[in-house]
């Protein structure tokens, strides 16, 4: 399994930013063989900001390890790796435990802007003090699934130490993810390349490519283009002159890059109208609105169908095809 490193700042106890650098999750490219996080219809295509906060409670009593988050697409896996001492609570001579957790992180979007996160942890540690065996200790599993509703916040424990008697646990967070307002990474804004290219149809014949145009965007903002063209019709009633209005605009949205892949909200919106000198203007509305996720230089094809209201408009229907890749 192939993995990128998509991670956003670390954050500190209580939510305060620290100056430590990238550190976090690890994202996987999800595959066939990841577990879902639950027996639910499969997950939609948007991404979901985990947050989680390692809590210890030793003999020093509670107290954070850190936090991280992350932006992972529904139904990837994120991994996250933790390592901490932990003090045993007895009062003479109390051990001492280094542990290296590692907890691999599947979230899914649910209906209502729920979360559900599946979260296997593994324990690796090792214990210096009195009661430290000869034999390295075996490595400690757990699993748990969690459903989150929109601004919950959960605390799991993932473990619990047979010898200092100290404990691990997430507070976990769960949201839907935005891409930041200003459309920036760090200091530098993220450029998207975006190529729009529409074709065009009329009834059952082979679709005509008609334009291509070269479009770009930053993370948070759209780029959009405006698909024109006037199709002439035969006359109608009284041999008034008349043609078809055609006019698409495509709105594309790049909000977020995690896992090298890339998100978006791509948004069609327009009309085809029969226009007449002699009559009033029939006009069939086209709206369409999709949140892709898609590879670079991935094609993603809207393929719209819009037919007349009758014979007595010229014309019965006609088929557009707009592509969209996107390069970053």
């Amino acid at each position: 399994m192939i993995a990128f490193l998509a991670m956003t700042p670390a954050l500190g106890p209580r939510g305060a930013r620290t100056a430590s650098v990238f550190f976090g999750f690890l994202v996987l490219a999800a595959s066939a063989g990841a577990a879902p996080a639950t027996d639910s219809p499969a997950p939609g295509p948007g991404a979901l900001r985990v947050s989680v906060e390692t809590i210890a409670v030793d003999r020093r009593g509670t107290w954070s390890v850190g936090t991280d988050d992350a932006d992972l697409f529904s139904g990837s896996m994120g991994e996250l790796q933790k390592s901490a001492t932990l003090v045993g609570r007895q009062a003479q001579n109390p051990p001492r435990e280094m542990v290296q957790l590692t907890a691999r992180i599947t979230p899914a979007l649910k209906a209502g802007g729920a979360c559900a996160l599946r979260v296997d942890s593994e324990t690796r540690r090792v214990v210096a003090g009195a009661k430290a065996g000869s034999r390295p200790p075996p490595v400690d599993r757990k699993s748990v699934a969690v459903l989150l509703k929109p601004d919950e916040e959960r605390m799991v424990e993932v473990y619990a130490s047979p010898v200092t008697e100290a404990r691990l646990a997430f507070k976990l967070r769960c949201a839907p993810a935005t891409g930041a307002p200003d459309g920036t990474s760090g200091s530098e804004p993220t450029f998207i390349d975006i190529v729009l290219s529409v074709a065009r149809a009329e009834g059952d014949q082979d679709l005509t490519p008609l334009k291509t145009n070269d479009l770009r965007a930053t993370l948070g903002r759209s780029a959009s283009n405006l698909f024109s063209f006037n199709v002439p019709l035969e006359a109608g009633k009284g041999a008034a002159k008349r043609y078809r209005r055609e006019k698409i605009e495509a709105q594309i949205s790049p909000t977020l890059i995690s896992g090298g892949r890339l998100q978006i909200e791509a948004g069609l919106q327009g009309e085809v109208a029969t226009v007449s000198g002699s009559e009033a203007t029939v006009s069939h509305p086209i709206v369409t609105r999709e949140t892709l996720v898609l590879a670079p230089d991935e094609p993603h094809a809207f393929d719209l169908e819009v037919r007349s209201s009758g014979p007595e408009e010229g014309w019965s229907r006609v088929r557009y095809r707009i592509e969209i890749t996107c390069r970053f």
